[in-house]
């Protein structure tokens, strides 16, 4: 290996120690691998004593008051617990059959106290996976994909009826053999796997047994979600044939390239720099560079673009959207905004082919908004962007956000345009920003 050779390997260690103070600190003042070791035998020892004397709620074990108590309903001393058990909170719930740990526990076949909790997931990214071999035999293709692995990977999580969820054994093996029914009776389901609210509707539940299924209510559930799986499946072997057939939807970065190597994404990360806040960081440094200054007066000098008229369906859309759709509830049919008084109607937004309807209620702390109610985001954007150029481009102090206009204030300024941003005066806003600048210098 000639000097350049090693000189690279140097450049390439990751663990070589810089001569830079910090790092020279660091090294002065880490702890040993004995003492954080001991740290953490003294920690467990801790936990284990807390959660004995019932101090610590928040773990259980084989020593807790719950599992006493649970060692003396069952008249056994022997468990076999997992380590979910373990590190959740003794007053945990199942949120499919709603038992507590106490009413879970059970005594197993071989005389020992069951308690087991298990993390319930839907089996999509399997059955993702089988389409992408499949698709390989059925097509014959005789080359290799690159990128399409890395499709299935990403693309599993959307394929999901549910996000994973913390169940009691009892209930993912209640999944279990609903499939088993289903199956007996002639239904293909080798990737079903149903959600804690569907296997709520077939489960006998009692305490410390496990549960019975009542294979009438798994059947009748069968027919109503097999269209919604059938769609699935198929929707995941189109995926797959695409993953294995057309080479181009997904580029890795070569060998072990991070993509971001920001200190924030844990790029290089050692000698001391791991106690360094990457956000503390960029604002000491931001006191010290030049700064480009936003143009906080486009509120009032720039025109926004007008809104279309929404599609005669928009409601259905704003139903789907749960946010739009609590805000929308919350007010009556004849709501109009106490500002600009659009309907709730004029208020929907449609603009790039996106419903949004969203509304916003001020805050008490400003005297003249309390008692004024629910306005609509149109109003409070103006609101908000005099605050803005207030606080942020002329450097004057606002406590609240609605402390900077009043409603009439506010009515003076603008024109309501339905499915559309408010036009605001310039020039009426330019004099009230200057008369509240100097009021408050004042």
């Amino acid at each position: 290996m000639d000097h350049a050779d090693i000189s690279e390997v140097e450049n390439t260690t990751v663990h070589k120690t810089p001569k830079y103070a910090l790092a020279v600190w660091a090294r002065q003042n880490e702890l040993s691998h004995e003492v954080i070791q001991e740290r953490r035998k003294i920690a467990l020892a801790l936990a284990i004593e807390g959660i004995a004397d019932g101090s610590i709620e928040s773990l259980d074990g084989v020593r807790s008051p719950l599992s006493r108590k649970i060692q003396a309903h069952h008249g056994s001393d022997e468990f076999e617990m997992n380590r979910n058990w373990v590190e959740t909170a003794q007053s945990w719930k199942c949120p499919c059959c709603n038992r507590g740990k106490f009413e879970i526990s059970r005594i197993g076949s071989k005389g020992q106290i069951l308690a087991k909790l298990v993390e319930h997931h839907d089996h999509m990214a399997d059955a993702l996976k089988a389409a992408f071999n499949k698709v390989f035999v059925v097509s014959g293709t005789d080359k290799p994909t690159s990128t399409g692995l890395a499709l299935i990977e990403r693309m599993a999580p959307a394929f999901s009826a549910y996000p994973p969820v913390l169940i009691c054994e009892d209930c993912n093996n209640a999944d279990a053999a609903a499939k088993k029914v289903i199956s007996n009776a002639g239904g293909k389901v080798e990737w079903q796997s149903f959600s804690i609210g569907q296997i709520r509707r077939f489960i006998i539940v009692k305490e410390h047994v496990s549960h019975s299924i009542d294979a009438a209510k798994v059947l009748g559930l069968w027919r109503l979600v097999l269209p919604a799986y059938v769609a699935r499946m198929k929707l995941a072997y189109k995926v797959a044939e695409a993953a294995v057939l057309q080479d181009y939807w997904y580029e890795r970065y070569p060998g072990d390239a991070m993509a971001v190597p920001t200190l924030s994404n844990g790029f290089h990360r050692y000698n001391g720099l791991e106690l360094v806040s990457g956000e503390e960081l960029v604002r000491e440094m931001g006191s010290d560079t030049v700064r480009h200054l936003a143009n906080y007066s486009r509120w009032r000098t720039e025109t926004q673009r007008q809104g279309e008229v929404p599609p005669k369906n928009f409601l259905v859309i704003i139903e789907s959207l749960p946010g739009c759709a609590r805000m929308w509830a919350a007010l009556t049919e004849g709501w109009k905004c106490p500002i600009c008084e659009r309907s709730k109607y004029e208020v929907v937004s449609y603009k790039k082919g996106k419903i949004s309807f969203h509304t916003h209620l001020p805050t008490p702390f400003s005297p003249s908004w309390k008692s004024l109610g629910i306005i609509c985001m149109g109003c409070f954007n103006v609101v908000a962007a005099m605050k803005r150029e207030l606080v942020k481009g002329l450097g004057v102090k606002v406590n609240f956000t609605f402390d900077c206009i009043s409603p009439d204030e506010l009515r003076s300024i603008i024109r309501a345009r339905p499915h559309s941003p408010h036009l605001v005066d310039g020039e009426m806003a330019k004099t009230m920003l200057s008369k509240w600048s100097c009021s408050n210098a004042s």
